[in-house]
């Protein structure tokens, strides 16, 4: 693999946006800090005219790696980076990761002559090595998920924060024995959204039980198979909280195929407020987090790095809200 600007910048010290600046003759940028990536660029034998910024290229084209493009979570986020790529002359390649080998997507996106940048949205935990062999070659954004220590630049939700405040909703609701369905735990998202619940429970000072938490994966089939084993074989709790909405869609199915009335014998929360939220009967209390807006901002700080833009910082925390409705 040839010298690429991430070796020319991590030579020199500084970041990969800085090294692009001073290597397209960027004025705003210190003497010293410019003799330093002009010799780092020097002795790797990279080439000056390589790091011209790839926005003003021929191909103008964006990849995004996504586990999943039937998730409706996901296809948010695909709106959201489509719209502003659209308006800004850019084309997308999508890639999914399901069903794929990992190293398999690297490589087709890493040896990809016309992409500029990648988005990457919701790595599985243990996967940062690929997100490096990426951000070796091309800029990259990383979306659901914080990517600590890699020096992505990244755009997730507090699912911590969350967590903690749908719990502390149903916990004020007078609940005390509150189920928790999560999402699976190789996900960052899923084991903060478990975090916030287990900190909201210490709070109130509920023991913590391990029987009332039930790992899923964010599909509607499996809220409804681990309701109906766990009606089978349990009392129910006050309320069940589950991870994203397409699970609690599932979980009510279950409870009231078995005549059990929501909220009046169990309450329901959910998370995302996707538009299963409106449909479910009766409509879904959850957490709404902006899923959109989560690609937009992804797209749009990958096209500052492109232009060769220095980010304020790489870290954009946005905010869930909760919406209150009849399940819960």
């Amino acid at each position: 693999m040839g010298v690429n600007l991430r070796d020319v910048a991590k030579r020199a010290g500084v970041s990969v946006a800085t090294a692009s600046r001073v290597l397209n003759g960027h004025p705003q940028v210190s003497e010293e800090t410019r003799r330093k990536v002009l010799a780092a660029a020097e002795q790797l034998g990279y080439k000056v005219e390589d790091a011209r910024p790839r926005r003003h290229l021929t191909h103008r084209v964006i990849s995004l790696i996504v586990p999943d493009v039937s998730s409706p979570f996901y296809c948010a986020i695909l709106q959201g980076v489509e719209r502003e790529a659209f308006s800004q002359q850019f084309d997308l390649v999508l890639y999914t990761t399901e069903g794929r080998s990992q190293v398999n997507v690297v490589e087709r996106v890493a040896s990809a002559k016309n992409i500029s940048g990648v988005i990457v949205v919701t790595p599985r935990h243990g996967e940062d090595r690929y997100l490096r062999e990426i951000g070796a070659q091309l800029p990259v954004v990383v979306v659901d998920h914080r990517a600590e220590g890699s020096g992505f630049p990244h755009v997730t939700v507090d699912n911590l924060r969350a967590g903690f405040q749908a719990t502390s909703y149903l916990i004020a609701q007078g609940h005390r024995r509150i189920g928790f369905v999560s999402g699976p735990l190789n996900i960052e998202s899923a084991r903060d959204r478990l975090r916030g619940y287990r900190l909201a429970l210490d709070e109130a000072n509920i023991p913590f039980d391990e029987q009332l938490v039930l790992e899923g994966d964010f599909e509607q089939p499996t809220g409804y198979r681990l309701l109906k084993e766990w009606i089978a074989a349990n009392p129910q709790p006050d309320a069940w909280f589950c991870s994203n909405d397409l699970m609690a869609a599932g979980a009510i199915q279950a409870l009231v195929e078995h005549g059990i009335s929501v909220p009046e014998d169990v309450a329901v929360m959910g998370f995302d407020d996707l538009s299963v939220a409106q449909m479910t009967q009766p409509r879904l209390t959850t957490m709404r987090q902006p899923i959109q807006e989560m690609g937009t901002i992804a797209i749009r700080l990958l096209l500052r790095l492109l232009d060769g833009e220095e980010l304020e910082t790489n870290r954009i925390v946005l905010n869930a809200e909760l919406v209150v409705r009849e399940s819960a």
